[in-house]
């Protein structure tokens, strides 16, 4: 009699227990770009874990039906529902379970047409309210992701212009949004990327568009860091300083932190000594007012186009025995950058060193610059003797020859003899870290390509005598892009034969609205549009002698250090990911990131490739990851860095992914279009992944 109570009553407490216990819940959103308020790009789900990831199939794939590619949207997830963008900035919602489009917002209207690039959405829930944020063009957006439709109180039906109410006329701003805007209790944050003027972060009431504060990049006289300009005009003449790495907030604290990237040109601004802040700095904001509690400017007076590439990351660290709420920075130089989010003090141990000063007419280079001991860095630093590379003795002689010829390492100023040095394209890239509470671990890929970036003296030569439209090409440092030959360099075009292609009115339209990855020059005069178009359209007509090129030197171009077959010519491995501890600044694991099967089948280790993207890090201690130019998606082992799973994609997957659960049932999302700075084959494809026996 008992034993039979006891069986009951313990039978009764177990059924309790059970009861008591909260059930695992169904849906779990990505809801912000890079998972969270915070950019951890952290989810704690594990049903997609080390275990069962061989189980790991594909659940559907969507077709947006453009094929043009480059997509860097880091997708939102949100009550089953996926949300993204096109090629054309369309914003489309996606079934999350079958990959079916639900609707799509059309953001053009009478005569418009948008493209370039859109890293990401921001979400608004709250008070009966569901409004998703982006950018196309000029223009923020807001969404009623219930409908599809816009929020027709907002702004303009739906809209607000981002370069009106600023210092220069709304169309000379030539503002966008290229990085996900954030959301703050009734604020939408936009970080501003601009190539005609300074940058600006705006904040914007949720409702209604009005704008409730402005914060300029570029300091207008009476702002902190306008002395910091020896050429104090260069507000309204300059431009850059932009947010395009993005933007992340601590709700708790009311703060907003973003990144920025240099002041244009890109490798020679004479005459304007200083630091010139806020170039190169990650930035501490009020939320709520927009004013400024603290800055951190990472390279001085950047002439290096070292742009600090990604959003900041909120992480929780220790400094003797005691926590510190704390802000990570990653940056092209591969160098992790640790901050008290509330002081600003750096955690990393950080040292001002002195370097070279240049040797070009009026450049007056910053006289230190940041090094950092501490954490170790998760990319190589310095091109050596040692990591000069060739597939074979010729390859290897050209490359080394360049080598002997040039300076090489950081903080040396582009000059007429050449440099060697790693970090254009990083480093760190767009896709920026994972972080990892739990281990104190930093994920992150990396890029270890290297460029020469060479100097020309424009009063040498030919360049003398010129179309009047040359000045503008050069003005306008065109040529860094397109070469000083108009060759083109990288994935951007050769601009040779223009007049069989275009006519002068649609060149010009182009020159001036810009399209995909080439900027609006919205500053160009009608006499200077006119002139560079007369150019390009007639590069053999009789040169005219001008009276100035404005600058005396200007780069031969951004040019990798790679071999007539494209392979880099320092020793592999070419892209990594990492895992970087947090706690010891010690990197755990290091493993090469892509691969070159046709490298691979001639016997050569595995190389790793460069690689734009980003990872995520799941509760199953997983690391999901494409970004490589071999179009693979990959998952790895948050603890040893073993490839546990992969697939191929149909394309190349240049975002970030995503992973949530509809149902009961985990999903891992990554856009699958290719194309962008790695020039491979585009398509139109999202892929979504699941378990296959769930």
């Amino acid at each position: 009699m008992r034993t039979e109570l006891a069986f009951v009553l313990l039978l009764f407490f177990l059924i309790m227990i059970k009861s008591c216990t909260a059930p695992e819940p169904k849906n779990i959103n990505w809801d912000a770009a890079g998972g969270n308020a915070g950019q951890t790009k952290y989810s704690a789900l594990a049903q997609i874990n080390k275990g069962n990831i061989h189980q790991l199939k594909i659940a559907w794939i969507y077709h947006s039906g453009n094929a043009a590619g480059n997509i860097q949207c880091n997708p939102l997830v949100i009550d089953g529902v996926m949300y993204v963008t096109t090629p054309e900035q369309h914003l489309v919602a996606v079934d999350a379970v079958n990959g079916k489009e639900k609707w799509r917002f059309r953001p053009e209207r009478k005569g418009e047409k948008f493209s370039n690039v859109n890293r990401g959405l921001a979400y608004y829930g709250s008070g009966g309210q569901q409004i998703v944020f982006y950018g196309s063009g000029n223009y923020l957006n807001a969404v009623d992701i219930r409908t599809g439709k816009p929020v027709t109180r907002f702004g303009d039906s739906g809209r607000i212009n981002l370069s009106e109410g600023y210092s220069r006329p709304a169309e000379q701003m030539g503002m966008q949004a290229l990085a996900a805007p954030v959301v703050y209790k009734n604020i939408v944050i936009v970080g501003g990327t601009s190539w005609s003027a300074g940058a600006v972060v705006s904040g914007f009431d949720i409702m209604t568009g009005g704008k409730k504060w402005s914060f300029n990049t570029i300091p207008h006289p009476g702002e902190y860091g306008y002395d910091t300009w020896g050429d104090t005009s260069f507000y309204r003449t300059g431009a850059g300083v932009n947010v395009w790495g993005g933007l992340c907030v601590d709700t708790g604290r009311g703060m907003v932190f973003f990144s920025t990237g240099q002041p244009k040109g890109d490798f020679y601004r004479p005459y304007n000594a200083g630091d010139q802040l806020y170039g190169n700095c990650i930035v501490a904001l009020d939320a709520a007012t927009g004013k400024r509690k603290w800055h951190y400017q990472i390279i001085h007076r950047d002439l290096w186009d070292l742009d600090l590439p990604c959003a900041p990351v909120l992480v929780d660290l220790k400094q003797n025995g005691k926590n510190i709420p704390g802000v990570m920075q990653l940056s092209k130089t591969g160098n992790a950058f640790l901050f008290n989010r509330e002081t600003g003090a750096p955690l990393s141990r950080i040292e001002e060193r002195s370097v070279f000063p240049s040797t070009l007419e009026g450049e007056k280079a910053a006289p230190t610059q940041p090094y950092v001991s501490w954490p170790e860095p998760y990319s190589r630093q310095v091109v050596t003797a040692q990591d000069i590379f060739g597939l074979d003795t010729a390859h290897y002689k050209k490359a080394r020859e360049l080598y002997e010829q040039s300076d090489a390492g950081w903080f040396i100023p582009p000059s007429t003899k050449g440099l060697l040095y790693y970090g254009i394209h990083g480093g760190s890239e767009w896709g920026g870290g994972a972080y990892d509470a739990l281990s104190n671990t930093l994920f992150v890929n990396a890029n270890e390509i290297a460029w020469h970036i060479k100097m020309k003296d424009l009063q040498e030569g030919d360049e003398a005598k010129q179309h009047p439209g040359r000045s503008v090409f050069l003005k306008m440092n065109c040529s860094n892009c397109h070469g000083l030959d108009l060759k083109g360099r990288d994935n951007a075009p050769a601009l040779t034969s223009l007049e069989k292609k275009y006519t002068d009115a649609p060149l010009k339209s182009l020159i001036r609205n810009g399209r995909k990855g080439m900027p609006a020059f919205l500053q160009l005069t009608d006499t200077e549009l006119e002139a560079l178009a007369g150019y390009l359209l007639h590069a053999q007509s009789p040169a005219v002698r001008t009276t100035s090129t404005a600058l005396r030197y200007q780069s031969l171009g951004y040019n990798k250090f790679v071999d007539d077959q494209g392979y880099p010519c320092t020793t592999p491995p070419w892209g990594t990911l990492n895992a970087l501890d947090l706690t010891s600044g010690k990197i755990k694991w290091k493993v090469p990131l892509g691969e070159y099967p046709e490298l691979t089948a001639r016997g050569i280790p595995v190389t790793g490739t460069e690689n734009f993207g980003g990872c995520i890090v799941t509760g199953g201690g997983l690391v999901f990851i494409a970004a490589a130019r071999d179009a693979t998606f990959r998952a790895f082992d948050k603890d040893s860095g073993k490839v546990l799973w992969e697939a191929k994609l149909p394309f190349g997957g240049y975002a970030v992914p995503a992973t949530y659960m509809v149902n009961g049932k985990q999903y891992v999302v990554i856009p699958a279009t290719g194309g962008g700075k790695l020039g491979t084959p585009t398509g139109d494809t999202y892929v979504a992944f699941s378990l296959s026996d769930i």
